[in-house]
């Protein structure tokens, strides 16, 4: 037990670095279309850009079966056309951003949780 909880003490101590140390996952200096200019004008919405971005950062990190990088992808790919069809709804913004990191969090868990039992930490 007392290494699981150091596993995701790991994990936890990496969000934290990474989310002190990024801004949005894109330069808000060269926004061009109306999806981004919300994002920048928004505090919210560029706070659910940088966890987004921190969580994406992550799920780079994490050990996956064959196929898995490549769905995360196509995932990623997904979430970009369905944010930048919200044009500057700050609503549907939210909607897809929280959908998002929602998706990856259960992803990073699912994935710690079978790496653990892979390796018989847990």
């Amino acid at each position: 037990m007392k290494r699981t909880f150091g596993l995701f003490f790991v994990l936890g101590a990496l969000l934290l670095v990474s989310t002190a140390s990024q801004a949005q996952s894109f330069d808000c200096q060269k926004a061009g279309t109306p999806t981004e200019h919300a994002i920048c004008n928004s505090r919210a919405l560029s706070n659910l850009d940088m966890k987004m971005g921190t969580l994406y950062g992550v799920l780079q990190q994490l050990p996956m079966l064959m196929g898995a990088r490549g769905d995360q992808t196509d995932a990623a790919q997904a979430f970009l056309t369905k944010r930048n069809a919200c044009g500057a709804d700050a609503s549907c913004l939210t909607d897809a951003y929280q959908a998002r990191n929602e998706a990856m969090e259960t992803t990073i868990k699912d994935a710690m949780q079978d790496y653990c039992k892979a390796i018989e930490l847990c």
